[in-house]
């Protein structure tokens, strides 16, 4: 049989108090999950949620308006600084208040209860509801090299919701 007098995880031994064993105060350390990103989750994150759908249904239209492809250049290479200082400002935010919740946790420290509230209920009537247009762009783009030039024709748009809503099933089940 063993001898060995039962040891914490800093090595420390256990004093025995009666029929249980008691720990020091100081020598207690709490379980808590690493705050740990790597750099694959980072730029998954980053893809997910700074670029979106809106860099896949744009470039034509900057393309048009701008004239040429180097003022096309200038106008993207701003548009991501500006998206880079915004991605910066969020890691600021998440550094300076460690909580989870995001822009309601920063809404709570700024602010107080009550306009956090307010935020987190507009955000789920009004702004969580939008990304269903991110699904209709992506049935247009399914729609694209089917029938080239009609994706926005009248009699295809049962078609783009239609493949909007097998996405959004798609997205949600698995």
């Amino acid at each position: 049989m063993y001898s060995e007098v039962p040891t914490t995880a800093s090595g420390k031994a256990f004093e025995t108090n009666g029929n249980h064993c008691e720990e020091d105060e100081e020598n207690q350390e709490s379980v808590s999950l690493r705050r740990d990103v790597g750099v694959l989750g980072g730029v998954a994150f980053l893809v997910g949620t700074m670029i979106g759908s809106g860099i896949f249904a744009t470039p034509r239209w900057v393309l048009m308006y701008t004239g040429s492809v180097g003022l096309n250049l200038v106008v993207w290479a701003l548009c991501g600084t500006i998206s880079l200082l915004g991605a910066l400002c969020y890691v600021e935010l998440g550094i300076s208040v460690p909580k989870s919740g995001a822009e309601y946790a920063y809404i709570m420290e700024a602010f107080g209860p009550l306009p956090a509230f307010l935020y987190s209920w507009i955000y789920v009537l009004f702004v969580k509801p939008t990304g269903v247009m991110i699904l209709l762009v992506f049935g247009s783009y399914v729609i694209e090299p089917i029938f080239p030039g009609c994706s926005n024709k009248p009699e295809l748009m049962p078609l783009r919701k239609l493949l909007a809503a097998a996405a959004l099933g798609k997205y949600i089940f698995c």
